[in-house]
């Protein structure tokens, strides 16, 4: 089972540090939001409630309060399933009143602890690697990281200037609403991995191991890429491959040890970058994915690609990068909306904007790959650049083409 963690004060209701249930003020896009969130996923509140430590409110009123939550969504056609808060406080003053010293206690279920969490998890048998924790604060973000989770952070309420933990999101979004949509766009993306590369310039290290799989920092370069989607909610993997693939098969299995779903195709002779998705285009079933060459050791926030992507409404948007070493990359030249005027290829001077190898395209767009063999870019992107549903997405992450020796040998010692 699936779910979606909200915080409560700042994501779902105006944080108006009000002290008595009938205060609350729900943000007035929330059950639009909540009501996305319904379609596939359990929706469960996570929220800290001091006021019960402090002798403001007891636990009654709180469950009072989230009642009253409940009542105005289902008005508007959407639902909570579940409610878990914390009533204590770990700090101790003269001035609290009596019936609440017992709530005065350090605990594992206030926030970014995850004792609530499992709690959720134990009684309805939820997956936290296929869920998400959208919350308003650096402790909302640290405790999906505690957890697990994917992190989404949002600008309502603290809008993560609580400053609280040094907790780097995995998306930020404006609103619940946004962070709702985004997440049901997430659920609908997945990734192509071109790993059938033969290698020949990393020759004698790719004679008896596939480039993708040669170790970076302990794990196959691959493994790292695997991880990365992973972290950013794309968990539908599909492999494409020739060269010594079986490697790659036993190493990855079904994708389970490593919380994904690895489908494989099989390539009979090596057919390009457009032919591989071609080739495999009857199981790509997503509105959108991910396309990334297995030779790539990279950092990139797939979330902001993501992000960007669906809002641009892309056909196509290519991952660029200012190069180090441009003379031997695909330039790629944008104009200030970031839509791609000209694919250049390799020995330009002048443009420093490059490919990476790392594309997010939609569904419509392998429909123009021709069938054989073909080149993504040559063959395919130069027929969508005069549409204007071309984009480059330009990342300062870090990227390394292991294309050479001296680049992989400088990938082992860089990459984090």
């Amino acid at each position: 089972m699936r779910a979606i963690f909200l915080d409560r004060d700042g994501t779902i209701t105006n944080d108006s540090k009000f002290d008595k249930y009938k205060e609350l003020k729900i943000f007035d896009n929330a059950a639009d939001a909540i009501k996305i969130l319904n379609k596939n996923f359990l929706v469960i509140v996570i929220t800290n409630q001091p006021v019960v430590a402090r002798g403001l409110m007891t636990e009654d009123q709180v469950k009072k309060s989230h009642e009253k939550i409940n009542e105005h969504l289902k008005s508007k056609g959407a639902h909570i399933d579940a409610f878990y808060f914390c009533p204590h406080h770990p700090e101790q003053h003269a001035d609290v009143p009596e019936h609440a010293k017992k709530y005065r206690i350090e605990c594992d279920c206030r926030k970014p602890g995850i004792g609530l969490i499992q709690q959720a998890v134990k009684e309805h048998n939820i997956d936290l690697n296929k869920s998400f924790f959208v919350g308003d604060s650096t402790r909302d973000i640290q405790a999906a990281k505690n957890a697990g989770c994917i992190s989404i952070l949002v600008k309502t309420g603290y809008g993560g200037a609580d400053g609280k933990y040094d907790a780097v999101p995995d998306y930020e979004c404006e609103n619940l609403f946004e962070a709702s949509s985004l997440i049901d766009k997430i659920q609908n993306i997945g990734a192509v991995m071109l790993v059938g590369g033969r290698g020949e310039r990393m020759r004698p290290l790719t004679d008896k191991i596939p480039k993708p799989m040669l170790p970076i920092k302990g794990k196959p370069i691959l493994e790292h890429q695997i991880r990365l989607l992973k972290k950013y909610g794309v968990r539908d993997v599909i492999m494409c491959g020739h060269y010594m693939f079986d490697q790659i098969k036993n190493y990855f299995g079904d994708g389970t040890k490593f919380g994904v779903n690895i489908e494989y195709i099989d390539e009979q002779e090596p057919l390009g970058t457009g032919g591989a998705i071609k080739n495999a285009a009857r199981h790509i079933k997503w509105n959108n994915f991910i396309v990334m060459n297995g030779d790539i050791a990279t950092n990139l926030n797939i979330g902001k690609l993501i992000k960007f992507h669906s809002e641009k409404m892309a056909m196509s948007t290519q991952v660029l990068r200012i190069s180090d070493h441009w003379f031997d990359s695909d330039a790629v030249e944008i104009d200030n909306n970031s839509k791609i005027i000209k694919f250049l290829g390799k020995g330009q001077t002048g443009v420093k904007t490059c490919n990476t190898g790392i594309a997010m395209l939609s569904r419509n767009f392998v429909n123009l790959i021709p069938a054989g063999v073909s080149n993504l870019e040559n063959d395919t992107l130069k027929r969508v650049i005069p549409t204007g549903n071309a984009y480059g997405f330009v990342s300062d992450d870090y990227f390394k083409d292991v294309g050479t020796i001296e680049r992989y040998e400088k990938a082992e010692k860089e990459f984090i």
